[in-house]
């Protein structure tokens, strides 16, 4: 199964070269200007899709079509620390920004107008200075996070999207509809170590399998624990049985 992983870093690192045309689309900021303006943006719009798409496919995106996972596949022989704890901060940053939203909106009276292409040129994101800016002020985030504190602490510490999809993710599993999840098979774990090991986001997954919760609120369902088990213990499978998958927050 590597050859899903081939695929899966080629998408990644696709959608990392069209940053520069989805980047107002994942914008924090636009979704502020255009609430100030009563119009529902290309970012509100984006944002409720990664919600919803959550319910069926949790965090696949981050580590499938995420633009800044590409540039973090891009970078990987770079860095070999895994940024692994305060998972928290980034709820920090994402309730005041949801809070901002809302109260921007209610002064404007709510949303009267959609606009998807709002803030672009021609559907192109980088059409004037001040975009340009800020998507340059994204990487250089992206990049002091990534080598200051180690792989992946963007997603584990200042994304903005990633709430949307743990929230979905979570609504998911207490209504057990079917999706994309990490599944234990009935083969017996050797304890080898080679699924924490590759680990994106430096899970112990190892330690999942042994106390039979496949699920948790940081896995980016990659699928990298299950392409490398030779024990095939791990299945990365669209499903909605809950055996041996108990929910990790």
């Amino acid at each position: 199964m590597m050859k899903r992983q081939v695929v899966r870093r080629r998408l990644s690192y696709i959608s990392f070269f069209l940053f520069p045309v989805t980047f107002v689309y994942l914008s924090p900021y636009v979704i502020i200007d255009a609430s100030t303006k009563g119009i529902i943006c290309g970012s509100f719009l984006m944002f409720i899709l990664l919600f919803v798409g959550s319910l069926f496919l949790g965090r696949a995106f981050c580590s499938w079509a995420c633009p800044l996972g590409g540039a973090q596949e891009i970078l990987s022989p770079l860095k070999k620390k895994v940024a692994k704890k305060g998972k928290l901060i980034k709820w920090l940053i994402w309730v005041p920004w949801i809070i901002a939203i809302i109260t921007v909106a209610f002064r404007k009276g709510g949303y009267q107008e959609i606009d998807p292409f709002f803030r672009t040129t021609h559907g192109f994101s980088l059409g004037n200075i001040y975009t340009l800016i800020a998507y340059l002020s994204v990487l250089s985030l992206f990049l002091i996070s990534y080598f200051a504190v180690g792989k992946r602490s963007f997603c584990r510490h200042i994304c903005w999207i990633a709430p949307f999809m743990i929230l979905g993710r979570k609504i998911q599993s207490l209504l057990k509809t079917p999706s994309l999840q990490l599944v234990m098979t009935e083969n017996a774990c050797v304890k080898c170590h080679r699924c924490t090991k590759n680990c994106l986001m430096g899970l112990d997954v190892e330690d999942m399998i042994i106390n039979h919760k496949m699920e948790n609120s940081e896995c980016i369902l990659c699928g990298s624990c299950a392409d490398v088990c030779h024990k095939d213990c791990i299945k990365l499978k669209f499903t909605s049985s809950r055996l041996k998958n108990s929910y990790t927050p």
